[in-house]
Order: C-alpha cells, then sequence, then structure tokens
C-alpha cells in the first residue's frame, strides 16, 4: 500500500479521508462529480501540450508499479534524458512525474497543472507576509511532496521544482490549437490524449505555457513556514505518519468539524439503500459519540 502524492494530498485535506480512499463499501460522491471530471479532462490535454514543450521524451505508460520503477532507474542511468510519468518509489511512497529532466547530476521535475499565472509577477505564490496564498497551497504540496520522494530516493542529485501552467500573458499561436489534443479513452476506461500528426512549430511558439521554479516554496512547507500558525509536525513527520497509517489500513481519528459537511465521504439515500458507508457518520460517531438518530 503506497502512499502515492493524491493520496497524500487528501491527508493534508484530512488525515481520516486515507482510510476511507479507495475502499468500496465507502460512498464517495466524488467518483461522480463532472465537475472534478471535466478538470481532469482539461488537466490530460495540458499535460499533452507540456511534453510538446519538452520533447523528445520517453513515455513510462505501464501502470505496474514495479515495471514502471524498474523503467524510470534504467532511463536515468543516461546522462541526459527526459523521462514522461517517471516512476519514483522510497519507502512505501510512490510517485508519478509528469516529467522528469535529468542533466548529469540535476534532475528537474515539471508538474504540470491546468492553472494559469502571470510569470512576470516575482511572487505569485506568496502573501504579503510571505506565507502561501490558499488558493495554491494544494498545488505546492503537491510539488513539495513529489521533490521530497525524489531527493530521499536519488540523494546523490540535485533537485529542482516547477510548476508548468497556463502564462497569463501569453496568446495562443494558432487557432484550434486544443483540437489538436483528442482525448480518447481505450478498452478499459483508461483516458489518453492523442496528438494531430498536423501539430507544427507554428502552434508551440511562442508558447503558451510557463515554468515556474517552486523551490522556494517548497522549502517553506518543508519548515513549516508556509502558513500563519507554525505546524505541529513537521513535513517529514506528516509524510511518515500518513505512510505508516496507510500501510497498516488504520484510520488516523482526526476531529470533526463544520468542513466535514463538503466532505465526499458521505452518503447520499440511494447510497445507504445500496449498503454504502458514510465516512462522515463514522468520524462524527468516534468523535462526538452521536448515534444515527443525531444526524436526522
Amino acid at each position: 500500500r503506497f502512499l502515492t502524492k493524491s493520496r497524500f494530498q487528501l491527508a493534508t485535506e484530512c488525515p481520516a479521508k486515507l482510510f476511507y480512499t479507495g475502499k468500496d463499501d465507502y460512498a464517495n460522491q466524488s467518483m461522480d462529480d463532472s465537475f472534478l471530471e471535466a478538470l481532469a479532462e482539461g488537466g490530460f490535454q495540458v499535460a499533452a501540450l507540456a511534453k510538446c514543450y519538452l520533447p523528445g521524451g520517453h513515455e513510462i505508460g505501464t501502470l505496474d508499479y514495479d515495471q514502471a520503477l524498474a523503467q524510470t532507474n534504467d532511463l536515468l542511468k543516461l546522462e541526459n534524458v527526459t523521462i514522461y510519468e517517471a516512476a519514483v518509489s522510497v519507502e512505501n511512497l510512490f510517485i508519478r512525474a509528469d516529467i522528469l529532466v535529468k542533466r548529469g547530476n540535476r534532475l528537474n521535475l515539471y508538474e504540470v497543472k491546468a492553472k494559469s499565472v502571470d510569470p512576470s509577477d516575482e511572487h505569485p505564490f506568496s502573501t504579503k507576509s510571505g506565507t502561501i496564498k490558499k488558493g495554491w497551497k494544494s498545488y505546492l504540496y503537491d510539488a513539495a511532496f513529489q521533490k521530497y520522494v525524489i531527493s530521499r530516493a536519488f540523494p546523490q542529485y540535485t533537485v529542482n521544482a516547477h510548476l508548468m501552467m497556463a502564462d497569463k500573458s501569453a496568446r495562443c499561436p494558432s487557432e484550434g490549437l486544443n483540437q489538436k489534443f483528442r482525448l480518447q479513452k481505450d478498452g478499459d476506461g483508461r483516458k489518453s490524449v492523442v496528438v494531430s500528426a498536423a501539430l507544427g512549430d507554428d502552434d508551440l511558439k511562442p508558447p503558451i505555457l510557463c515554468k515556474v521554479n517552486v523551490d522556494a516554496e517548497c522549502e517553506k512547507i518543508y519548515t513549516g513556514t508556509d502558513g500563519k500558525e507554525p505546524q505541529v509536525n513537521s513535513f517529514s513527520e506528516k509524510i511518515e505518519m500518513f505512510s505508516e497509517h496507510y500501510a497498516l489500513d488504520k484510520k488516523i481519528q482526526t476531529p470533526v468539524s463544520t468542513v466535514c459537511k463538503d466532505c465526499e465521504f458521505q452518503t447520499s439515500e440511494h447510497d445507504e439503500s445500496e449498503g454504502l458507508k458514510s465516512g462522515v457518520k463514522e468520524c462524527w460517531k468516534n468523535d462526538l459519540n452521536w448515534n444515527d438518530e443525531d444526524f436526522s
């Protein structure tokens, strides 16, 4: 049971979610969220475009963890290489990096996001007090987790982290560019993007995506200075706690609050008629000793 970047993101939202995710007997409303699905589809297309700006890479297409790790490690034996969907693991932490570029003893991580940024802004992610803006936290924690895993797995390399996003100041160089990145599904429902053979330099120059280094933001996250309040646990301590509990399939007891109303692990009447369990109700029962009547 690997702690992946998506599971890490869930745990940063609420540690208890780690226990419920991926279990068929618990309702998960995000599985039926068409808005989230649309965002994900846009992300696939942006990721495909990003690869065009960093061409000549090797795609790690397999979903098998061991095969993906072996293929990535073989490619990293090269002096210079670009890898798409690189697999990296240390202990029971596992990531698939969107784009990993090796140049000698330096590894550049590019995490692609369907979000826009003004590259002329010297501090696009920071508040006036120097903390990380709320709207950017999930993206930066994602990059920080990946950089952490890569640095732990390959301590002999210098690792630099970047977000790759839409450039707010850029204009699309050609009409219908998005139509040259067609989303498709295979027989198993797995989505991928087919890039049109007609895509040329006129479509890619000047680029509409930009790369922003986020090493300084990662360091704030590692040292617990990314927010106004001091962190009780360090970044590495949180990861250790999350990974240990997930490996043991043990719930991290988390105090309930008003944010629980937005939790995806709650049931509709239909879910309950189908026998699905509510993670929200379990948390409230455990924390406040509620019973079923208290939810009516």
